[in-house]
């Protein structure tokens, strides 16, 4: 067991796996840019990223609401999940000492450090 806990959404009488629940984030990475791989049973998609500066660490090209089910072939229902589960896992993989990110309609930036309050 991976101490992972899985998490279920009800539906009736039903139990639905999350959207997240098999859920992987891999990278390719191309010298100051790259690209982080996001993929589910469900869905299978790639986002652009570019390193920055300051405690800014990547700054990450993310499917708009306008275009995210284009992208990603996910409901829009789903954006807002499957990003927390990207920001979450990019952090714990790519920011030692611990750090956070932010969200904008296309971005996803990622910081090193605790999050200002």
């Amino acid at each position: 067991m991976t101490g992972r806990k899985k998490i279920f959404l009800t539906a009736g009488n039903q139990q639905l796996p999350s959207i997240t629940a098999q859920a992987r984030v891999h990278y390719s990475s191309d010298g100051r840019s790259g690209t982080v791989h996001y993929s589910s049973p469900q869905a299978s998609f790639s986002m652009w990223y570019e390193f920055a500066g300051g405690d800014a660490i990547a700054i990450i090209d993310i499917p708009t609401p306008g275009t995210w089910v284009e992208r990603t072939k996910l409901p829009l229902t789903d954006r807002e999940t499957v990003l927390q589960f990207i920001g979450d896992q990019v952090v714990r993989d790519q920011v030692p000492g611990g750090g956070y990110f932010d969200c904008s309609d296309n971005t996803m930036t990622i910081y090193r450090g605790q999050k200002p309050v």
